[in-house]
C-alpha cells in the first residue's frame, strides 16, 4: 500500500473503556471535570492525565490519583492520550500568536506528535478563540496530513463534579459528527446540548459564571425566608427546592417566564408585592449586565 493511501486510512476509534483521559490545564473546571469523571463517570483515576506547567493546582488533582506532569506535551506524545481537555485560559493562545506574528508558535515546547495507532479527540474548553485559531498552534504546519485529530469546541460547568452539569457541543451530539465515546463520557457528568461555535462564548458566560449568580440568587432567597424565622437549614433547603421547581416546570411546559411568572402572581397578593420591590431596585437589569460582564471578562482574559 502506498504511504499516500496509508496517510488517509481511517484510524480506530478509541471505546471509552480502553481510552486514555488527558487535561491540558490544571485550574478549577479541569478539577470539577475529572472529580465528576471518576465519581459519576467511573472512570478509573489512573487512566486520567494532567499536564501543568506547575504544580499549584496538579497536586490537588495527584491526591484523586490522576497522574499528572509538568510537561504538557506529555500529554500527547508520553502518554498518548485519546480524548483530551484543552482547559487553559485563552490568554495562552494569545501568547502564541503574539510570539509568532502571522504564524503562532507551538503551544508547547514543539507541536504535538501527529503519528498513532488510533484517532484522538480534543475538546476545546478556551474561551474567546475559534477552532481554527487554536488548531495552528497545535499541528505542525507543514505535516498535516499525518494528523488524525477530531476537534470540538464544548462548555461544561462546574456542576459536573457532582454529575448534573451542562454541557454544549458544537456539533448535534446525537448525530454521526459526534464519537458515542465522547457522548457516554459528558452524559455521565452533564446534559448534552448543541450549541454554534460562534455562540459557545456567550453559553459559557450563562451557563459557567451563571451557575454563580444562581447561587447567589438561591443564597438571597434563603437569607429573606432565614429573616422571616425559618432556621437557616430549612430556608437553604426550600429556597434550592424552589428554584429546582421554576426550572423544572418551565423546561417542562415550554412556556415564556413571563407567563409562568404571572400564572403564580394573585392580585394583591405577595408575590406581585416582591417582584414590585425587585422590578425597583433593578433587578432584572443587574442579572443581566452579570451575564454581559461574564463574557466580557473572558474575552478580555483571552486576548491578554
Amino acid at each position: 500500500m502506498s504511504k499516500s493511501k496509508r496517510s488517509k486510512s481511517k484510524k480506530k476509534t478509541i471505546e471509552l473503556s480502553e481510552a486514555k483521559i488527558g487535561f491540558i490545564g490544571a485550574g478549577k473546571m479541569a478539577e470539577c471535570i475529572v472529580q465528576g469523571l471518576i465519581s459519576h463517570g467511573k472512570i478509573e483515576p489512573k487512566k486520567i492525565y494532567v499536564g501543568a506547567p506547575s504544580d499549584k493546582n496538579s497536586s490537588r488533582l495527584k491526591e484523586l490519583g490522576v497522574q499528572t506532569t509538568r510537561k504538557m506535551i506529555d500529554i500527547f506524545g508520553k502518554y498518548q492520550c485519546d480524548i483530551v481537555f484543552l482547559a487553559i485560559h485563552g490568554g495562552a493562545i494569545q501568547k502564541c500568536y503574539a510570539d509568532g506574528g502571522k504564524t503562532p508558535r507551538a503551544l508547547f515546547t514543539n507541536y504535538i506528535p501527529g503519528v498513532g495507532k488510533r484517532q484522538q479527540f480534543v475538546l476545546s474548553l478556551v474561551s474567546g478563540f475559534s477552532l481554527d485559531q487554536i488548531k495552528p498552534c497545535l499541528l505542525h504546519p507543514t505535516e498535516t496530513e499525518k494528523y488524525s485529530i477530531q476537534f470540538n469546541r464544548i462548555m461544561i460547568n462546574a456542576a459536573c463534579a457532582y454529575g448534573v452539569g451542562i454541557c454544549a457541543v458544537d456539533v448535534e451530539p446525537d448525530s454521526d459528527k459526534f464519537p458515542s465515546s465522547l457522548r457516554t463520557m459528558l452524559s455521565s457528568i452533564a446534559r448534552v446540548e448543541y450549541v454554534p461555535e460562534t455562540q459557545m462564548d456567550a453559553a459559557c458566560a450563562l451557563c459557567g459564571a451563571g451557575l454563580a449568580f444562581s447561587y447567589y440568587f438561591i443564597a438571597a432567597l434563603s437569607d429573606g425566608a432565614f429573616k422571616m424565622g425559618l432556621s437557616r437549614q430549612m430556608a437553604l433547603k426550600f429556597a434550592a427546592k424552589t428554584v429546582m421547581c421554576a426550572a423544572s416546570s418551565l423546561l417542562e411546559t415550554g412556556k415564556h417566564p413571563g407567563e409562568l411568572k404571572d400564572s403564580v402572581c394573585s392580585p394583591k397578593g405577595g408575590a406581585i408585592y416582591g417582584i414590585h420591590v425587585m422590578d425597583k431596585a433593578d433587578c432584572a437589569s443587574g442579572i443581566t449586565a452579570a451575564v454581559e460582564a461574564a463574557h466580557k471578562r473572558a474575552i478580555e482574559l483571552a486576548k491578554g
